[in-house]
């Protein structure tokens, strides 16, 4: 059983959604930052989802709730992206690079094999 206040959802898949909804704990809130596009999702909501009262809520980057759109303009969410961006912190993430030259056969790599693999990341020159 789920016991989690607050489940951030961000797989791509149905099954990973499902999974969410199933990690929610009673009255909890499942935040869906994926996208699926024109992509139909089934959600079991005949099972936990009315019994613990569960929340899904959207997560749109494009804009900002309007209670805060004052204080945070595209500019200063920028600013912010690229000050977390910064962060060395975020290197653990990387699991390798390579030049843009070269995507072809990285990306064939990795579809081979991606074992290891969280972020490869791919060096545009100039």
């Amino acid at each position: 059983e789920g016991t989690r206040d607050l489940v951030i959802h961000a797989s791509g898949s149905p099954a990973g959604l499902a999974m969410a909804l199933g990690l929610a704990g009673f009255e909890a809130t499942v935040v869906e930052a994926s996208w699926f596009g024109a992509q139909s999702v089934s959600l079991p909501l005949g099972e936990d989802f009315h019994a613990k009262r569960l929340i899904v809520r959207s997560s749109q980057v494009g804009h900002v709730a309007a209670a805060q759109r004052a204080r945070w303009d595209r500019r200063r969410r920028m600013a912010t992206v690229m000050e977390f961006l910064d962060d060395p912190i975020l290197d653990a993430l990387i699991s390798g690079e390579s030049p843009f030259a070269e995507l072809p056969r990285v990306m064939a790599e990795l579809s081979r094999d991606p074992r290891g693999v969280l972020c490869h990341r791919i060096a545009y020159a100039g």
